[in-house]
């Protein structure tokens, strides 16, 4: 029974400072994704946080992998300080969440004149609510 209660708090130990160490190693506390607009206007976000949780408006999707989500706060820390608004009837954004404040980047599907790394992170980002 003790030996139990040691493994269970090693694990939520080890799991605390590898959730915590994302946001040390990348700035980025959350991002927040989706697409929005058409004929309704509806706009679907997901939220992906530090802490390796992936949520929509129903609650926890997943947790993802530690190495997947640093690989993508990775990303998305390289892209927090790009600015590009451009939408159109149908949009896509990133929202980049750090300390100091929220950049969201918004574009359409047409558009060329996005960088290309911001489809890069969306893409996979995407690929991980399904």
């Amino acid at each position: 029974m003790i030996n139990r209660f040691y493994f269970l708090l090693t694990c939520i130990l080890l799991c605390s400072c590898a959730t915590g160490s994302i946001t040390q190693k990348t700035g980025i506390s959350e991002i927040r994704f989706g697409s929005g607009g058409g004929f309704t206007g509806k706009i679907k976000t997901y939220i992906f946080t530090s802490e390796r949780k992936l949520l929509d408006d129903n609650g926890v999707l997943e947790t993802v992998d530690s190495r997947k989500t640093l690989e993508l706060f990775k990303l998305a820390a390289a892209l927090k300080d790009y600015e590009f608004n451009e939408p159109e009837n149908m949009y896509s954004f990133i929202e980049i969440k750090t300390k100091d404040k929220t950049n969201r980047i918004v574009w359409s599907a047409a558009s060329s004149a996005v960088d290309k790394r911001v489809v890069e992170l969306y893409n996979k980002l995407q690929a991980i609510t399904k």
